[in-house]
């Protein structure tokens, strides 16, 4: 059998012997190795030999097909090539794929498509993962031939994040059987990087991705017992035998969890394994009844003969009416080493309620699924899209989501022409024609109402361009966000939004319905500046940020025109802190260091903004951003300064949210800073430094990554005294090094929580080369930053003027709460040194250094 997955550790002690073959399909420098970590679990839950964790058959050889790369994720031509040379060429009789992607498919897509075409060719079955994500199954579990696996875990209740039918679009039964899949000891990869550990060798995961080598490990244990069985016989027999969870539906777990004792000794398997009966539609007095064959297989020596009955639930799981689930005959005999025919008759004509009907047919222990729609109150919308000559154009598509209902259509578009079939009610349409290569033409209706047969006509003759015109004649746009968002009745809204880099070739058609207030909004957005001639914005003096929301429908006049007087102004200053440097505001103007800028912005909106610095070989030497939006009013004239220092550690608290740049979940702790902020309180900060970070526990070294700021680290349970010692060097002329101590108590929390970790933060007042006068003192405000919201109590300050030889005291006064201090200058110094000690009211402290914070003139 095969493994397709990150590759193998052919290594490790469960699997000496068991690898036969491998290929690597993603070109890796580590080859067919695994360095994620997730095949190597995969392939030891199929055949690890382990005197506790033993795979489901210790005695499987194995093909490693490694067709994800060592980060675990993997292009579909990989895949497919890695399908057909594990099926076709090598002759796997099983082939497990423990991957997919994370959108519901409708099993037409490339990967699903190549399971059920090996699958015919080759006779080799593909065990393959329903999906994480808790929703519809994805590419390649919605394949017809795959045998699609969801997760349970050890009380055989389904996992909240094993995905569920429901197919999309067509509803058919998937997944088809669930197995084991929280958290599953297996195998570690040596060089692996995933998984929570049990021992050295050994980790546990949670996913369907576990779950389906279960089940590929009985198959690998029924193809050797029978061994002229394909993927067919192997899948029923299989489903078949799984033993069902009373109060799951087909839907949730096909036939059931599997039994692999069952699936040997059981002789009774059907054909087919599960029957999607497809849609029934309304209205439902002139239905033809559907007529459905199950073959019953006999590999046994000895005649089988059981009962045969037929046990569907309606849309709300009552017992389906009496009559609409027949099968022809109550009792069946199935000779040895032969077969017989059961004819399942679903006659939908039968008076129940609208909706999808699952259940199972009955015989003999064996359990086929079986599902039908008996379609609700419908209607066929008939679309045209039509080009901007008036002529029908397949190059589109259109999607319909209903609003109190959550789901959405989208019809196939061979033509231009589809027929979508539409449950009666409201729907956001969301359709367009074009490409953004050429012109894109889009077309959002907020609220179509189906309640009968209707055509729509998406014309792009109608469709208009849309942008913004503004007083400075010269200014283009770099940066542009257009959406439509509905919101909906049940949890959440729907919509399509699109960034740009403009909105060259954006034509938009007004919509010919409406929304009730507040339901709908049409959103631009736009960032404009001069351009330079040359493809970019390096010359502008200027910046437009610019926000505009339409409630209740696409108007009929797209371009919007702003003055100036209009919005708020504000000065933006730009400091530098290496010579030659470059300065990149919002991924757009970019200009030698130092700045300024003139920016517009479009009142009572929430605004982010970021900063990065340049080197001359295009290198990012230091970023920040605002954590948190800031809005100006109307005709307010503000200044704001980039990049001017102290640079150091900073925490910004968010509303209602736990801080996480340092924190603790159980006994885990996470620090993840940046410790090259400017003074802004509303910002952090990051600097492309080196340095390491080290975490103590009551004098005892936990863990150290060398890294600056950052430590994933598992501590002793209970309460503890911590310290947390960070140094960074930063290549700049400012702020060259920082090292900073933390000291702190914490216990173990029954939740994620934030660390009472501090920062200092200096706002000398500098130009824009990070200088004061040496002639006079300079007095300095002090902010401290909390991390969980504590209280400062104290904080002293030293200054250095010969890097941190010697240091001497310099005053700290606070009025009102704020704090300050005072730094006097030699006349011969050129540089200042800070050194801050805080501590809180519950005894937490901080001491924290920078070096060469500020320059001297």
């Amino acid at each position: 059998m095969a493994v397709l997955d990150t590759g193998i550790d052919a290594t490790h002690p469960d699997l000496t012997g068991a690898v036969v073959g491998a290929q690597d399909f993603t070109g890796s420098a580590s080859g067919a190795d695994d360095r994620d970590g997730h095949g190597t679990h995969v392939a030891s839950i199929i055949t690890g030999e382990h005197e506790k964790y033993r795979g489901v058959a210790p005695d499987a050889k194995l093909l490693n097909g490694k067709v994800l790369n060592d980060f675990g994720s993997g292009q579909e031509s990989w895949i497919i090539s890695g399908m057909e040379w594990a099926a076709a060429t090598q002759g796997a009789d099983v082939i497990n794929m423990s991957l997919g992607s994370s959108m519901p498919s409708d099993g037409t897509d490339p990967l699903s498509q190549a399971v059920n075409r090996l699958t015919a060719e080759t006779g080799s079955l593909f065990v393959v993962a329903a999906g994480n994500t808790g929703g519809m199954p994805p590419s390649p579990a919605a394949a017809d031939a795959a045998l699609t696996v969801g997760a349970v875990d050890h009380s055989d209740n389904l996992a909240e994040f094993s995905s569920r039918g429901p197919r999309w679009t067509d509803n058919a039964i998937k997944p088809d059987i669930t197995a084991p899949g929280v958290d599953i000891a297996a195998a570690k990869a040596t060089h692996g990087r995933i998984g929570t550990p049990v021992d050295p060798t050994h980790v546990r995961l949670s996913g369907t991705s576990m779950a389906a080598p279960h089940v590929a490990g009985a198959a690998a244990i029924l193809a050797a017992t029978h061994s002229s069985w394909a993927a067919a016989e192997l899948k029923s027999a299989l489903m078949g035998s799984a033993k069902p969870h009373p109060s799951l539906t087909v839907f949730e777990q096909g036939a059931g969890r599997l039994d692999v004792a069952k699936a040997v000794k059981q002789p009774l398997r059907s054909s087919p394994a599960s029957v999607s009966a497809g849609v029934a539609l309304w209205p439902h007095n002139d239905d033809e009844p559907i007529r459905k064959t199950l073959k019953y297989h006999n590999s046994g020596s000895t005649p089988v003969s059981a009962g045969v009955s037929a046990l569907v639930r309606d849309p709300s799981g009552n017992p389906a009416p009496a009559g609409m689930f027949t099968v022809s005959t109550a009792t069946l005999t199935v000779p040895a080493g032969g077969a017989a025919e059961v004819v399942v008759t679903i006659d939908t004509r039968v008076n129940g309620p609208d909706g999808i009907y699952s259940g199972v047919v009955e015989a003999g222990g064996v359990r086929t699924p079986i599902s039908v729609n008996r379609e609700v109150e419908s209607y066929d919308v008939a679309v045209k899209f039509l080009d901007e000559n008036g002529n029908l154009t397949p190059e589109s598509s259109i999607r319909f989501v209903d609003i109190d209902v959550p789901r959405a259509f989208i019809p196939d578009n061979p033509t231009g022409s589809p027929v979508a079939r539409l449950p009666k009610g409201r729907y956001f349409v969301d359709g367009g024609s074009g490409s953004a290569q050429t012109r894109l033409n889009l077309h959002m209706e907020p609220e179509f109402v189906v309640a009968g047969n209707r055509a729509l006509v998406l014309d792009a003759r109608k469709a208009r361009p849309i942008g913004y015109i503004v007083d400075k004649p010269g200014a283009k746009t770099g940066s542009a966000y257009f959406a439509f968002l509905r919101k909906t009745t049940w949890q959440g809204g729907t919509g399509s939004s699109f960034i740009w880099p403009n909105f060259d070739g954006v034509y938009v058609m007004p919509s010919e319905t409406a929304a009730a207030p507040g339901q709908f909004t049409y959103a631009t957005q736009a960032r404009m500046a001069e351009p330079d001639g040359n493809g970019g914005f390096t010359t502008s003096p200027y910046m437009y940020n610019l926000r505009t929301d339409i409630d209740g429908r696409v108007p009929a006049s797209l371009m919007v025109t702003v003055r100036d007087g209009q919005l708020a102004k504000v000065r933006s200053e730009h400091g530098i802190t290496a010579a030659g440097s470059f300065g990149r505001r919002d991924d757009f103007v970019t200009r030698p260091l130092p700045y300024t800028l003139d920016e517009f912005f479009t009142p009572d909106f929430p605004w982010y903004s970021k900063f990065a610095q340049y080197g001359v070989d295009g290198s990012v030497q230091s970023s920040m951003n605002f954590q948190v939006r800031r809005s100006f009013k109307a005709g307010q004239a503000v200044t704001e300064r980039w990049n001017f220092g102290v640079f150091g550690p900073a925490f910004v608290p968010l509303p209602n949210t736990v801080n996480t740049s340092a924190a603790r979940a159980g006994d885990v702790m996470l620090f993840s800073m940046g410790l090259f902020a400017d003074p802004d309180p509303r910002r952090v900060g990051y600097s492309n430094d080196t340095g390491s970070t080290t975490l103590y526990r009551n004098g005892e070294q936990i863990g150290t990554e060398p890294w600056s700021g950052y430590g994933l680290h598992t501590v002793p349970a209970g309460d503890g005294q911590f310290r947390l010692h960070t140094e960074a060097s930063n290549p700049s002329e400012v702020s060259t090094k920082v090292v900073v101590d933390w000291t702190f108590r914490s216990g173990t929390t029954t939740s994620q929580e934030a660390l009472p970790l501090m920062a200092v933060r200096f706002a000398p007042h500098v130009d824009a080369r990070q200088r004061v006068s040496r002639l006079v003192p300079t007095v300095i405000p002090v902010q401290i930053d909390h991390n969980s919201g504590g209280q400062v109590r104290s904080l002293s300050v030293q200054v250095s003027h010969d890097d941190g030889l010697t240091w001497k005291t310099a005053p700290v006064a606070n009025f009102n709460g704020k704090w300050f201090t005072v730094v006097s200058h030699p006349g011969t110094a050129d540089t200042v040194s800070l050194r801050a000690t805080a501590k809180d009211t519950e005894g937490n402290g901080v001491e924290q250094t920078t070096y060469r914070a500020f320059l001297l003139r």
